[in-house]
């Protein structure tokens, strides 16, 4: 699902009469302006009517550089919305699945088994990116542009293990570049272990350490805090390809627009709620490093798919010798 601000027939008109200098084209009937998870433009679509009727692609490259930057300032006051992506949930839904060790399977076939999900995925990412990028290809006429959308497109990794950051910018011209990267990490690292049920050492066995963990967790003061706030909380296992949740309030609910069922246990990227992005990656390091951080911008996704913007804090904490992340978020109101 991609943030798209569409600018129709009466929003260009108004962009014409308040850009004259531009000659922006009579022919152009909607413009779309795409966001990536931080905001920030990352591609522009146009189309117009052709003789029957019919709305074909037009090659923005031909608008220039000002009227291009001109669109983008302009694009508040077109309709804003999100485009679905049907195959950007079977990702996430192959990423929700993933299996996990728990010592009852081999390690071998546990990992075998998440290779060769991940690389389906990727199979489906890729085929997006190249339909995609077919699709700019078909509405340039620059030969310069054509080359470059041809060259892109023959540099696709043809598997998984063969992405590098260098392919950064493939995926990135057509939004993909975020999912392309968790599975990329997801690759890269062993498949999680998951304490068993009879440890060699008693002392860490899963009953007493779910036991310890109800206890800090649900102890009054936290309990109050948790129930009691307008400030949504949440606490996680630590890492960057297993932080599950543990446990939220009744806020973070409120503002995410989801209910415990649905993210309980869940993986918190995969969830679909919180963005798997570099900025992430950085807080997570933070962590790591310092043991946490404060007010670091941030965004989260609603359960209707809308962006969300927000300021978060965050500690790391030990209970029953296990790590969490605790997290602090507050909504940042654009103005």
């Amino acid at each position: 699902m991609y943030a798209v601000t569409v600018l129709d027939t009466a929003a260009l008109s108004a962009f014409r009469a308040e850009h004259p200098w531009l000659n922006f084209p009579e022919f152009v009937s909607e413009v779309s302006v795409y966001f990536d998870d931080n905001g920030g433009p990352t591609r522009l679509t146009a189309i117009r009517a052709d003789a029957e009727g019919s709305l074909v692609p037009v090659d923005v490259s031909g608008f220039g550089v000002d009227t291009i930057l001109a669109l983008v300032r302009y694009a508040p006051q077109g309709t804003q919305g999100f485009e679905d992506c049907p195959e950007e949930k079977q990702v996430w839904a192959i990423l929700e699945d993933l299996p996990v060790s728990d010592d009852t399977v081999p390690l071998d076939e546990v990992e075998a088994a998440r290779a060769s999900m991940l690389q389906e995925a990727y199979k489906i990412l890729r085929a997006v990116t190249v339909s995609k990028l077919e699709a700019l290809l078909s509405c340039v006429t620059d030969d310069r542009e054509v080359q470059r959308l041809q060259a892109s497109i023959s540099s696709l990794p043809a598997s998984l293990d063969m992405v590098e950051d260098t392919h950064k910018p493939h995926f990135l011209e057509v939004d993909l570049w975020r999912l392309v990267a968790v599975l990329r990490d997801e690759l890269a690292l062993p498949a999680d272990y998951e304490l068993s049920d009879e440890p060699d050492d008693p002392g860490l066995s899963r009953d007493l350490i779910d036991q310890a963990e109800a206890t800090a967790l649900s102890g009054p003061v936290i309990q109050a805090l948790f129930e009691l706030s307008p400030v949504a909380f949440s606490i996680s296992s630590i890492g960057q390809r297993n932080s599950r949740y543990v446990r939220v309030n009744q806020a973070y609910l409120d503002l995410t627009g989801k209910s415990w069922d649905d993210i309980r246990g869940s993986e918190m990227v995969a969830s679909g709620v919180v963005a798997g992005n570099e900025a992430r990656a950085e807080r997570l390091k933070l962590l790591d490093r310092d043991g946490g951080y404060s007010g670091q911008r941030g965004q989260i996704h609603g359960a209707d798919g809308q962006v969300i913007d927000v300021m978060i804090s965050a500690r790391r904490i030990s209970v029953a010798g296990q790590l969490y992340d605790f997290e602090v978020l507050t909504r940042v109101n654009q103005t």
